[in-house]
């Protein structure tokens, strides 16, 4: 596990990108700062890419980056095959798949904010290494209320990943609103629908850092 990936290590907001494609995607990532990358696994986004893609991608982050695949209501051959060790789950898994899934490795879990009970059901879970809140579609882009959700966020127990439309404009008035562990971003780092924008990756990265707790 990269140092900077370490849940329970202490430091700035950690940066993770998801839906990249390419391994120019990659290395921009390296380059902007971020601290992870998300490989989208689950069909039906502009974008999955297929796991040898996704182990591919993997290899060229290499130790640089903490690497993390993302499937939604995955069957157990699939979390077998999974090409990265971290496993970011995206729909109605069960208790016990998530079980299972951690005794392959690190599980991030990820759940809707307006879904309360879930957020404090898996933040009691001991197999979920960080949860990930996010909007009620995941890579919609669609920002909610920061303000409302704070003082939830101010009492989980597990470290937490706020997601959901953020960009390199709003993430900064984010981090300072709920304080999270780390960010995600999508959308927000794109020039048009799943075609990452290196520019845009850099004023993120930049806005958490300087938007961060020294």
């Amino acid at each position: 596990m990269r140092h900077q990936w370490n849940p329970r290590a202490a430091g700035p907001v950690r940066i993770k990108i998801c839906g990249l494609k390419t391994a120019g995607d990659v290395e921009s990532a390296v380059e902007a700062g971020a601290d992870a990358i998300g490989l989208v696994l689950a069909e039906g986004s502009p974008r999955t890419v297929s796991t040898e893609q996704a182990a591919a991608l993997a290899a060229c982050a290499g130790e640089r980056l903490a690497t993390i695949a993302l499937m939604v209501n995955p069957a157990p051959a699939q979390l077998e095959a999974r090409p990265a060790a971290w496993l970011q789950l995206h729909g109605s898994e069960s208790e016990s798949l998530v079980a299972q899934a951690a005794l392959m490795g690190p599980v991030i879990k990820a759940v809707p904010h307006r879904d309360i009970e879930a957020i404090t059901f898996w933040d009691a879970d001991p197999n979920v290494q960080l949860l990930l809140i996010d909007s009620p579609r995941g890579g919609s882009g669609q920002p909610f209320d920061h303000a409302a959700l704070a003082p939830l966020a101010a009492s989980l127990r597990t470290p937490w990943i706020l997601a959901g439309g953020l960009t390199p404009e709003t993430v900064g008035a984010a981090i300072q609103t709920l304080r999270p562990w780390g960010v995600d971003v999508s959308s927000g780092v794109e020039s048009s629908r799943g075609v990452k924008d290196a520019a845009r990756m850099r004023a993120f990265c930049e806005a958490v850092h300087a938007a961060s707790p020294h």
